[in-house]
């Protein structure tokens, strides 16, 4: 799993409040992140899927394999002067891998007190000659398997979308520490506009005057309410994460507040994926058409219309015998045959027993099947054309998303580079009484705006890295 670097905020949210300056304690973003995973219940869900399909796994495993089962069959006790009893133990032992390999042996054991002779012993042995059992076998297997990959790809597809739901949120309260500077943009630029109308000597009562008035106690409703959806967007975000910073619901931010103090400083550079670097066949939509076409073209070859199956066993009781047989499917056709030696003196003469079924109807339907078999397998060769031309067409996207992002911090940091220099000397002209306050802070906002967009784009090429995973099997 690939995860960006975590970076920590520097966060000082300062509240004031009845005189009382609150100070907010910041947490590592690392803190946050896992506890936003560990707090999303789809991650929780997808953890416990894989639980339950390794379990699945496991059980299936075993279903498939080796195989023995023991059976005393019916004991009877008969108490007289004898004191004797009876049982009907029996064996039975299963190996899927050896062609479907039955072996069985049963007896039963009469006795009086410590006599037990052996009578009714039978041993048989069945095996498949022809069989798709063990193409079904894997088929299985693989189904299970594969149920368990998806699960592991599920879960780690949540925890990679929860990674850039995280970082979506915390730009989306970059985003309204943006929509505050912005309006406090506003606000320098409405009361620089007011400071030459009352250098214009208008009266107070004037529309003009109280026009421009209006509008900085416009701002100024603006800005408290950006102010208080960006606490909100804050409590929400930490409580999401694990946090809960509800008592600090109902202070304000001044307004004099610089909010460029609240915008993290220590997100790490992240080199962008290319997306050419990873595989094309584990394309996600690729891959599991690929799969699907895979498993189902197993399953067709596992419908066969032929099968032969042998069995063997000797008989030990009054007549001592060596069966055989066989059985065979063909289409609609069942026959069976067996053959019964006897190898005891003076007993009777072999036998042979033949059998045979015809369902004409199971012809008609074998027809359809293959037909239908067709038109599956050619619907699966477009679902993985169709999977290559979606490759395609996500390439090109990411590309130019990529080069979007690529110009995005070019421009932001060229035009932050230049605003700060900007900043920098209005503020010693400021300091000199050549220009006003409000011109100098409106300096200012122009280039923390820019240096928050620099921030913002070192998270949407987290998100962007995170896109790229979710497309590919890991």
């Amino acid at each position: 799993m690939k995860f960006t670097k975590f970076f920590i905020i520097k966060l000082f949210f300062l509240f004031f409040c009845g005189g009382n300056i609150f100070c907010f304690t910041p947490v590592a973003t690392s803190n946050l992140l896992l506890g936003y995973i560990e707090n999303d219940s789809s991650v929780k869900e997808s953890a416990l899927a894989v639980q339950k399909a390794q379990l699945s796994l496991d059980s299936e495993k075993i279903n498939n394999g080796f195989d023995i089962t023991l059976s005393t069959g019916n004991i009877s006790f008969k108490f007289d002067d004898k004191n004797s009893f009876s049982m009907n133990p029996q064996v039975e032992l299963q190996i899927p891998q050896a062609s479907n390999m039955v072996v069985s042996l049963s007896t039963n054991l009469p006795g009086e007190k410590s006599n037990f002779p052996l009578n009714n012993f039978k041993f048989n042995m069945e095996i498949n000659l022809l069989s798709s059992a063990n193409l079904e076998r894997q088929i299985s297997l693989l189904k299970a398997q594969r149920t368990y990959d998806e699960a592991m790809q599920n879960l780690q597809n949540q925890t990679v979308n929860c990674e850039k739901s995280f970082y979506n949120d915390l730009k989306s309260i970059l985003n309204s520490i943006d929509n505050v500077l912005s309006l406090q943009k506003t606000l320098y630029t409405n009361k620089i506009e007011f400071e030459t109308v009352k250098s214009q000597e208008y009266s107070e009562n004037s529309s003009t005057y109280r026009t421009a008035q209006l509008k900085i106690l416009s701002n100024e409703y603006d800005i408290e309410k950006q102010i208080r959806s960006l606490i909100h967007s804050y409590i929400v975000f930490y409580k999401k994460c694990g946090y809960d910073i509800s008592e600090f619901s109902d202070l304000q931010l001044s307004q004099s507040f610089d909010f460029f103090n609240l915008i993290p400083l220590d997100i790490q550079e992240t080199e962008p994926f290319d997306i050419h670097s990873f595989d094309m066949n584990l394309f996600s939509e690729i891959e599991k058409a690929v799969w699907t076409n895979k498993i189902n073209s197993m399953q067709r070859k596992s419908k066969s219309n032929f099968s032969l199956r042998a069995n063997a066993g000797l008989t030990f009781s009054e007549n001592k015998t060596i069966d055989a047989g066989l059985s065979s499917t063909i289409g609609g056709i069942n026959v069976a045959a067996d053959i019964n030696v006897p190898i005891q003196k003076g007993s009777s003469s072999p036998s042979v027993t033949f059998s045979a079924t015809v369902s004409p109807n199971n012809f008609l339907t074998n027809s359809i099947v293959k037909k239908t078999d067709i038109i599956n397998e050619q619907q699966e060769n477009l679902a993985i054309e169709k999977a290559k031309n979606n490759y395609e067409t996500y390439v090109v996207e990411y590309e130019q998303k990529l080069n979007d992002l690529k110009w995005n911090k070019e421009s932001s940091e060229e035009y932050y580079q230049m605003y700060s220099k900007i900043e920098n000397d209005l503020e010693k002209w400021y300091k000199d009484g050549f220009v006003t306050e409000s011109e100098y802070y409106s300096a200012k906002v122009n280039a923390q705006s820019y240096f928050l967009k620099t921030i913002i784009n070192k998270i949407e090429l987290i998100i962007y890295n995170d896109e790229i995973l979710s497309l590919f099997v890991q």
